[in-house]
């Protein structure tokens, strides 16, 4: 996968979160992921699992990673994923726009792992599945 295009950046607490329009291996799709600070894999990435249709994963191990390196309290913790899912829905509507034109897309914001995500960075045990 290759950065293509930086559509948005954001500091929240210890992390720089960027989005980016990415070309799949095979060139001949795009893509859109969320990156973590200099980490080579997204942390969130929309691909088109259809003719008409983008799909969402989530890296699991990024969410578990993220949780343990943050030192913030619960309510930071809180405030900063607020922040993240603001900057997430943002991502989404801009790369809905710019990579992914009349295609029908699977939003982190409508989907169960916000509340996985959610779980897993402010300490409890659920797992990103």
């Amino acid at each position: 996968m290759k950065q293509l295009i930086l559509v948005d950046s954001v500091n929240i607490g210890d992390f720089l979160f960027q989005g980016y329009i990415l070309e799949e291996d095979c060139k001949k799709y795009v893509a859109y992921g969320i990156f973590v600070d200099t980490i080579k894999n997204p942390l969130v990435c929309f691909r088109r699992n259809g003719e008409n249709t983008i799909g969402l994963s989530i890296d699991e191990a990024l969410v578990e990673y993220i949780s343990k390196k943050s030192a913030a309290s619960i309510d930071q913790r809180e405030q900063y994923f607020n922040a993240f899912l603001t900057f997430v829905v943002e991502s989404e509507k801009k790369a809905a726009y710019m990579a992914f034109k009349g295609r029908k897309m699977e939003y982190l914001s409508n989907s169960k792992y916000l509340v996985q995500m959610r779980n897993v960075y402010l300490g409890h045990t659920d797992s990103v599945q």
